[in-house]
């Protein structure tokens, strides 16, 4: 099989995919996993949260150069598409929501956006 080129690779990964950076812990030690949630079982890991996204640039170049070499689909970014979620939460915690989304002057929706941005 051809190699696909640097440029056509670099094509993908500069896509608006979604990280997914969670914390795990090891004999007592923690560290940080980053996923690329369109692209299953594209990981990297780090130290720190910002070590863990930036390594996941490598882990992309290689499962996107191995799609290609394969000839698999590579799946679209999310990013940016809106999604509904049904959510379940105490009562308790659903009037803290509405009252501090009015005290800022937002929508509930709106509120809760902006708290779940992940930098």
């Amino acid at each position: 099989m051809k190699k696909p080129s640097k440029q056509e690779i670099e094509k993908h990964i500069n896509l608006p995919y979604s990280f997914i950076i969670t914390p795990e812990e090891d004999r007592n030690k923690t560290y940080y996993v980053c996923r690329v949630g369109e692209l299953t079982g594209c990981v990297s890991h780090g130290n720190t949260p910002h070590e863990a996204q930036k390594k996941i640039k490598d882990a992309m170049y290689d499962w996107i150069e191995s799609a290609l070499i394969d000839k698999c689909e590579i799946p679209k970014p999310t990013l940016g598409k809106e999604t509904r979620i049904t959510l379940r939460i105490p009562g308790s915690t659903a009037a803290k929501i509405k009252l501090q989304a009015k005290q800022e002057n937002k929508s509930i929706n709106e509120f809760i956006v902006d708290k779940l941005k992940i930098a």
